[in-house]
């Protein structure tokens, strides 16, 4: 045997060593990234596990970054325990519809971030759903070691992102609960027909196979209460048509005497995204 053929097996067989310790670290510690060093694979982790367990959740919240803050795990011990998060970083929420659909099974519910429902698709978008045709994609589906959430770079970022925000409870009492400071007007931009268009498609594509849709407003920076639309929005109007519910949790932040905090201006701290989950929760609970 060559010394060549032979350095190269024993490599090989060395490789084969780590990967099976890999293995056995990762089903024995149950070890798993729930967030990522780049939006991309932030993103893979959160549609692996949507598509790749047994059967749908009964809940899927669908939207950008905001709503990938609310992680499963949150829901635990509510009405909403069944959760999955396509909350996806930097993305549109009819990515996570299209990721969606991509199961034979559907959830009972599904939530819809409001925050850009009225923006386009654009090049990142279409790059996630091409990585779901992907080798890549098909190899993960069969070998849960080569998914995006058991990457050590990944599960390195996860770890130290949790334990950095895992202190707080997420409320800082402002001002009490019957006293409300609201903020300007929103204005309501006017979104394509085309992007109408492929909203009013998902909405009938939902209802005709017996999917509630429920449209929720999340904190994204506010730190009062926002004041009332000038006019309907996209959101008002697929309520209307097509019957689904609309949740303002910013108003039940806000009405409570609560101000969210945020990690970054935008994006809800780990206790404030826990108290976000138990509040869509009571809201379900309520019949919203």
């Amino acid at each position: 045997m060559r010394p060549t053929t032979r350095h190269a097996l024993q490599i090989l067989a060395v490789t084969g060593v780590i990967l099976g310790l890999w293995q056995v670290c990762l089903r024995g510690f149950g070890w798993e990234a729930r967030f990522a060093e780049s939006n991309y694979f932030a993103n893979r982790i959160r549609m692996e596990e949507y598509l790749f367990r047994g059967a749908a959740p009964k809940h899927v919240l669908v939207g950008s970054s905001l709503s990938g803050r609310l992680l499963p795990e949150y829901f635990a011990g509510t009405g909403l325990s069944d959760f999955a998060t396509l909350g996806l970083d930097g993305s549109i929420p009819l990515v996570g519809l299209d990721v969606l659909g991509r199961r034979a099974d559907l959830p009972a519910v599904v939530f819809v971030e409001t925050y850009l429902v009225e923006k386009d698709w654009g090049a990142n978008d279409r790059l996630l759903i091409e990585g779901l045709a992907s080798p890549g994609t098909t190899l993960a589906q069969h070998v849960p070691m080569a998914r995006a959430s058991r990457r050590p770079t990944s599960l390195m970022y996860s770890a130290v992102k949790l334990r950095k925000e895992s202190g707080g409870g997420g409320l800082i009492e402002t001002n009490a609960p019957d006293v409300r400071e609201p903020g300007p007007a929103m204005e309501v931009g006017v979104p394509s027909e085309a992007l109408v268009a492929q909203w009013r498609e998902r909405m009938q594509a939902l209802k005709a196979r017996g999917v509630r849709v429920v449209f929720v407003d999340l904190p994204g920076g506010e730190v009062r209460m926002p004041g009332p639309r000038r006019s309907p929005d996209l959101v008002d109007r697929l309520v209307s048509e097509f019957g689904a519910a609309r949740v303002d949790l910013r108003v039940e932040w806000f009405g409570r005497g609560w101000k969210p905090r945020y990690t970054d201006g935008r994006h809800l701290d780990a206790g404030s995204a826990r108290a976000t989950a138990r509040l869509l929760a009571e809201r379900v609970e309520k019949g919203m």
